[in-house]
């Protein structure tokens, strides 16, 4: 798991910083684990880590079954003031349902979030291109994610060779992923195939905020023979864009 990156601020309660850690620890999909295994995750020693776990289910954010702790629903309380802050109820919502019943599709929103991309708002159109296992809050790389590259091309180059450098992608890997970034930025969309064991695409479509800068990227899961490329890109993306434009006072 990342570990954030110290801040030379005195106010700032270390505690806390390890009592976030360990939330953050039940990303991707881990459920269902022992002190042990947080500790493990989050580095810290099994003690420290106990009282944290302890500390987090007297406030009921997690629970224990049979010495392995879940967390609990009143955990998305957590990011509740986040999506009523940022207008995704009452302004994303309405322009991606719209959208998506003229496209016939399923549209999702991810914002750029430190090194990754996390999904915040998904508009369900076709169950058979579900998001492709993706919930909201979860997270997804910008080197290897259609939607992630489609963010990744428009940050500063130097940003670009920091996010490839600690991507895990091997020097060849990363070098195709660097030149297909290139491409991303000049056509205005990135297209990936989601798996080498599935048959579907996923189109990202860069978003900016007011400021010109790059917040996140709408999508779009597909069938890879439901589109040609001239379909795509004549179709899907002019649609993405013309949502991304509308949603730019939220991002």
């Amino acid at each position: 798991m990342d570990q954030p990156s110290p801040v030379p601020d005195t106010e700032i309660s270390l505690t806390f910083v390890k009592g976030l850690e360990v939330l953050r620890a039940f990303e991707n999909g881990q459920t269902d684990m022992t002190v042990a295994d947080i500790a493990r995750l989050v580095g810290h020693t099994r003690a420290a880590t106990r009282r944290l776990v302890r500390t987090l289910e007297v406030l009921g954010y997690v629970r224990s079954i049979d010495q392995r702790y879940r967390l609990t629903a009143r955990a998305l309380k957590l990011g509740l003031g986040f999506l009523q802050s940022r207008s995704i109820g009452h302004l994303v919502g309405p322009v991606l349902r719209a959208e998506s019943i003229v496209i016939g599709e399923s549209i999702s929103l991810a914002l750029l979030d430190a090194g990754e991309a996390i999904y915040v708002f998904h508009n369900p159109a076709d169950k058979s291109a579900e998001m492709s296992g993706h919930t909201i809050g979860s997270s997804m790389s910008l080197a290897r994610t259609a939607t992630g590259q489609a963010i990744c091309a428009f940050l500063p180059e130097i940003r670009q060779q920091t996010i490839l450098a600690t991507s895990g992608l091997s020097e060849t890997e990363a070098a195709c992923v660097a030149k297909r970034l290139k491409d991303v930025h000049s056509q205005g969309f990135a297209l990936r195939d989601v798996s080498p064991q599935s048959d579907l695409r996923a189109l990202g479509v860069p978003a900016f905020n007011v400021n010109g800068q790059i917040a996140g990227a709408l999508s779009v899961v597909f069938p890879t023979s439901r589109y040609s490329m001239t379909q795509i890109q004549k179709d899907l993306v002019p649609h993405l864009q013309r949502c991304a434009t509308y949603l730019v006072s939220a991002l």
